[in-house]
């Protein structure tokens, strides 16, 4: 695929009949944002950085569905556009550049689209995050999204151990005990998200999986991307088959003895 960088840049709209209201403060940001994309990235990413870079509260929270999860860590989550909103306005700095670096089409007829991004701030931070766009009267908004920054120490990561404990998943999901599924590859702080209020903690989840103890139920997973963010992190998107066919998203975290967990779980 190939790829073109544009520049991001503050447009004044000059509105006929509008009057600056008295003591508004100057807009002295220069938001100048690289953004590289793809031939089918839409201005989404772009808006996001553009809200950001210029403070604007409303922009931001126009961009998420009102009900919007942002995940911060398992004690931090925030799950409305207002609280998002207002966590951006307090994180003072810009972003520099942004970039899609994997999107896939999650369901068509909702308008779901799971993606990749990776942004650098101002303070020459990179991070990786992970978003669900949904579409709502015409308009894409962001549903889902984790971000964790990026260390050049991801390049080393040795990911046969993610393989055996997916394979694991798989082997464990099919004996229909979703008990011992959750019990062995969930962290204990794990997050499940699946377009309404989010399901935390193990024994939430194997009550949600419940579904899973049907004995002819059976799936398997085809990840599609995996990215791995730092030493301790690395997003999954992949495809499922089996009594479900839809796509899903996997947060992996490593965990102390060394094996890695699914700290979030999401589908359509």
């Amino acid at each position: 695929m190939k790829f073109k960088t544009v520049i991001l840049t503050c447009v004044l709209l000059a509105i006929v009949g509008y009057k600056q209201p008295v003591n508004k403060k100057e807009n002295t940001i220069n938001s100048q944002t690289e953004v590289v994309q793809s031939e089918d990235f839409s201005d989404n990413l772009k808006n996001w950085a553009e809200g950001i870079n210029n403070n604007d509260i409303n922009a931001i929270k126009n961009l998420y569905d009102p009900n919007g999860v942002k995940i911060i860590s398992s004690d931090s989550i925030l799950e409305n556009s207002a609280q998002i909103a207002d966590y951006y306005m307090i994180r003072k700095g810009s972003i520099t550049s942004a970039e899609s670096i994997f999107t896939i089409e999650a369901n068509k007829e909702r308008g779901i689209n799971y993606e990749l991004v990776r942004y650098t701030r101002d303070n020459l931070k990179e991070f990786v995050g992970i978003v669900i766009w949904s579409m709502e009267n015409e308009r894409i908004i962001r549903e889902f999204e984790y971000t964790e920054e990026y260390t050049s120490e991801s390049k080393k990561i040795d990911t046969t151990n993610i393989a055996q404990r997916r394979n694991l998943w798989v082997e464990l999901c099919n004996t229909n005990n979703p008990e011992n599924l959750v019990k062995q590859l969930y962290s204990n702080n794990t997050m499940y998200f699946n377009h309404k209020p989010i399901v935390q903690g193990t024994e939430a989840l194997i009550r949600e999986y419940g579904y899973m103890n049907n004995e002819n139920y059976e799936l398997n997973l085809h990840p599609m991307k995996l990215e791995v963010v730092n030493a301790s992190t690395a997003f999954e998107i992949g495809q499922c088959s089996g009594s479900y066919n839809g796509k899903y998203i996997l947060v992996w975290k490593k965990q102390t003895d060394g094996n890695w967990k699914v700290f979030i779980d999401s589908n359509i």
